[in-house]
């Protein structure tokens, strides 16, 4: 090997089975924290490299494009919902402008790697990183995962999540099935090549996501007209291949999975349209520069209504619209998702006439291209898989049709600063992943003085990231101490809906444990504030209705708990409140009232019996 490409080799492999293997066991976000401080780094040196060693030469049109659409991403960031995160992104997503800009210098790095000769090194490490996908994810089936965590009863492989690893699948897939059609050179790449798509298929098949299947639905239509000549000399082996794939549908929950994903009567699949309309309703609100990156879980309650709230209620916070365009789009306004469109367009175009070229190589990552692109605008960017996606869509873009460049003779220079930039990345990832051991450290600790000291030590780490407070406040004991820990949060992220909640709760549990008037009058003017910006939040009432209750403010406390029942028509919480409240003023029939209807919700017996109790009880008990 010549000796100038070992560093390229070498960056292109950490990115890319990096990406796929960079996992801390020993961490509190096992799934996230190092992945990213792998893939934020390895893209960066990657960059170094290939600027520095390579011949830099960008397809105009989406050069300009690329420049076109961070500049305006840029200024949406100045004018973000969250003035730090839109910048660096938060501590689950890490999807700021930081990150858009990494995806930018991937798809301008792969377009160095020009002729099969030179995306080889690219296919092997995909081969690798599928392969590791695979395997994990039917240790995963075997119930014997590295990480034991809760993913829903679908594996997640080593993303932790199985919209993730469908993600994955669908761009890791069709490229491993070309590798092994083209051998990569070897036999020994060819047969890994081959292992890796069949784990890959289990992996895929088994993550049961409808925008991972979709991806790969749209993967073999672009490769069937290439694939179609190899498959006829084959189909004794297709036909095997697809009969068991059916058997697979019928035996296993898969196919029931199949028919109900696409069924948008009900179900997750209903889910996803109405957080489409949800997105939608938060764009056309912020239509220029939109709510900045990183800002949907703050405008999220601009598009929530009642029906909304009772079918799904608030058990987690949307950080995400479910559509790639629509999320950009709520990110960067109407014009930033019209350049995603058009990019969207571009690749969709080059990868079709990739695939008429009818190179397995070169079809393999056509395919795997379009394939990620379908899924994603039923899922979105991905941080820790996007980098990968755009290295192989600069790839199809270089290697496909004819194409005018942009020879840029000074981008060398470039690498300086770029170098400069990895260096930052690798600091502050070994230090985020050293808090995120101290955060799971916390957790494990048995004396409250300890975990809170690993937890302040997180926050030493990574002063920056609230999900440390959040960790510390968690583990404090004292009210006071928490309530400190998310202020200092809230300077970092002053609109985050989470901290606000937190602040809220934490006061209120002050105010009940010193039973003090005044912090009890300050934690409901906390709550009240967050029904002003939520007004159909179902905790926000039910909180807000149990304060007034403490308060004594009873005509308010009924108004609140009855929004909160009726907001929340599967939860017997605010009823249960609301009848003691309601025997506490003597309104005896809506008491009785509210029982049945807890009964109707399935209040268990014993509890329904504690509450008639209280109304057969004497005024002057």
């Amino acid at each position: 090997m010549n000796a100038a490409r070992v560093p390229t080799v070498v960056a292109t492999f950490a990115l890319v089975v990096g990406s796929a293997i960079a996992i801390d066991p020993a961490g509190w976000a096992s799934f996230v924290t190092l992945r990213w401080a792998v893939v934020s780094t390895a893209t960066l040196v990657l960059s170094v490299v290939v600027f520095w060693l390579g011949d830099v030469r960008l397809h105009r049109a989406t050069a300009i494009g690329w420049g076109v659409f961070l500049a305006w991403a840029a200024i949406a960031s100045i004018d973000a919902l969250d003035p730090l995160y839109a910048w660096i992104g938060t501590p689950d997503r890490h999807l700021g402008l930081v990150a858009l800009v990494l995806f930018a210098l991937m798809f301008f790095a792969g377009q160095s790697f020009r002729g099969r000769q030179a995306a080889v090194v690219l296919m092997q490490a995909a081969v690798l990183a599928l392969l590791f996908i695979g395997a994990y994810t039917i240790f995963e089936i075997l119930g014997r995962p590295l990480i034991d965590v809760e993913t829903g009863g679908r594996p997640g492989g080593p993303y932790g999540t199985a919209a993730y690893l469908g993600a994955a699948c669908s761009l890791l897939l069709p490229i491993a099935i070309g590798s092994a059609i083209d051998g990569l050179d070897g036999k020994q790449w060819r047969r890994a090549a081959a292992v890796a798509g069949a784990v890959g298929t289990i992996a895929a098949l088994a993550a049961q996501t409808r925008a991972g299947w979709v991806g790969l639905i749209a993967a073999a239509a672009v490769a069937a007209p290439a694939a179609l000549p190899w498959l006829r000399k084959r189909w004794r082996i297709v036909g095997a291949a697809t009969a068991a794939l059916i058997v697979v549908a019928i035996v296993s929950p898969i196919g029931s999975r199949a028919i109900a994903a696409f069924d948008f009567s009900d179900g997750t699949a209903r889910g996803r349209i109405d957080e489409w309309q949800i997105g939608a309703a938060v764009a056309i609100n912020h239509p220029i520069l939109g709510v900045g990156p990183e800002g949907y879980r703050i405008a999220f309650a601009e598009g929530v209504d009642a029906d909304y709230e009772m079918r799904y209620t608030r058990v987690t916070q949307p950080d995400r619209v479910h559509s790639g365009a629509l999320d950009v789009g709520v990110a960067t306004g109407l014009p930033g998702m019209a350049l995603y469109l058009a990019m969207a367009a571009f690749l969709v175009t080059r990868s079709i006439g990739a695939a008429s070229t009818k190179q397995p190589w070169l079809v393999g990552i056509a395919a795997g291209v379009a394939g990620y692109l379908a899924q994603q605008f039923f899922l979105f960017p991905i941080t820790e898989v996007d980098p990968v996606f755009w290295l192989f869509a600069g790839v199809l873009f270089a290697d496909s049709t004819p194409m005018a460049q942009i020879q840029i003779d000074w981008v060398r220079w470039l690498s300086v600063p770029l170098a400069l930039l990895a260096a930052v990345a690798a600091v502050f990832g070994v230090r985020d992943v050293a808090a995120d051991r101290r955060a799971a450290d916390a957790f494990q600790a048995t004396l409250p003085a300890t975990a809170l000291r690993h937890a302040d030590e997180a926050i030493d780490l990574r002063p920056d990231s609230i999900r440390y407070y959040v960790i510390a406040a968690a583990v404090a004991e004292q009210p006071l101490d928490s309530i400190s820990l998310i202020q200092e949060a809230l300077e970092i992220s002053p609109q985050d809906p989470l901290l606000l909640e937190l602040h809220a709760s934490e006061y209120l549990r002050l105010a009940r444990t010193n039973q003090n008037v005044e912090q009890l009058r300050f934690a409901i003017d906390l709550w009240e504030r967050l029904v002003e910006r939520d007004p159909v939040h179902a905790r926000y009432r039910f909180e807000l209705g149990g304060a007034y209750a403490i308060l004594g403010d009873d005509a308010a406390a009924i108004e609140e708990l009855r929004s909160a029942a009726d907001l929340a028509p599967r939860s017997v919480a605010p009823l249960e409140r609301l009848v003691r409240v309601y025997v506490g003023v003597g309104l005896e029939r809506e008491a009785r009232r509210a029982i049945t209807e807890l009964e109707e919700r399935g209040l268990e017996q014993q509890s329904l019996e504690v509450l008639r109790a209280l109304l057969d009880q004497p005024d002057d008990a």
